[in-house]
């Protein structure tokens, strides 16, 4: 059956805003957290690394676990070639909320108004609707598909630390809730986080939280839906 692509923004034209804003100059300048301060690994040094990832994992052959991914694409009715386009912009602007990031200072969330930390995921979701924000304008869904997931990128390793801590695990409500921020299509909005996950590992020496993230969600969130997410191995984990 033959696929028609949804109309889309320019991704050459926002890659080269991106790159070319205040944001990513800062960025240039900031070592990356990942690394240690004489390493000259810098924060876009890191935003380059999983924007090629992004790629890599969509270059995958559709066989085994990321065939399986693949597959879970066409049941939602998403289009692949849009997903790639979307999370290669989320590359490039995941972590660039660093720069100005405040935990203990509290903001109006930029898109609700509600009392919200200034972790860099809500500095990231600032600097995207500053740098890209008016191109995004004529396509909501992809708007808002970017906007959280730069938001909530990192979700899963704070819910994996919570984990270990004190053995809190995330309900079926919430994962539920989440899933539903990123994207209206049920499964759709972890299906975008649970992708790039995959992506998001350059500079990290535990990769634990992943496969750990992957679990619950399957279990509470997609088995329900009965719909079969994939578990990733070790190998399939870049």
């Amino acid at each position: 059956m033959h696929i028609v692509e949804p109309i889309s923004f320019n991704l050459a034209v926002l890659e080269d805003k991106i790159r070319h804003s205040n944001w990513w100059k800062k960025a240039s300048r900031m070592v990356d957290s990942h690394h240690d301060n004489e390493s000259g690994v810098m924060l876009t040094h890191h935003l380059e690394a999983v924007y090629q990832n992004v790629q890599e994992v969509f270059d995958h052959p559709e066989e085994g676990f990321y065939g399986a991914m693949f597959q879970l694409i066409k049941k939602l009715k998403l289009s692949k070639t849009l997903m790639r386009k979307e999370l290669m912009i989320v590359a490039l602007l995941h972590d660039i909320g660093k720069i100005a990031e405040d935990k203990t200072e509290v903001i109006p969330h930029p898109l609700t108004g509600k009392a919200a930390h200034l972790r860099h995921g809500i500095v990231g979701q600032m600097a995207t609707m500053e740098i890209i924000g008016a191109d995004l304008i004529p396509f909501p869904q992809q708007q808002n598909t970017i906007y959280r997931t730069v938001e909530l990128h990192d979700i899963s390793y704070g819910m994996y630390r919570t984990y270990l801590q004190n053995g809190e695990e995330p309900g079926a409500e919430k994962l539920k809730y989440i899933s539903r921020k990123v994207h209206i299509t049920p499964g759709a909005g972890f299906l975008y986080l649970l992708l790039f996950k995959l992506a998001d590992t350059h500079g990290h020496t535990d990769r634990a939280d992943v496969i750990w993230f992957y679990n619950q969600v399957k279990e509470k969130y997609f088995s329900p839906l009965k719909i079969d997410l994939p578990i990733p191995s070790e190998n399939d984990i870049r």
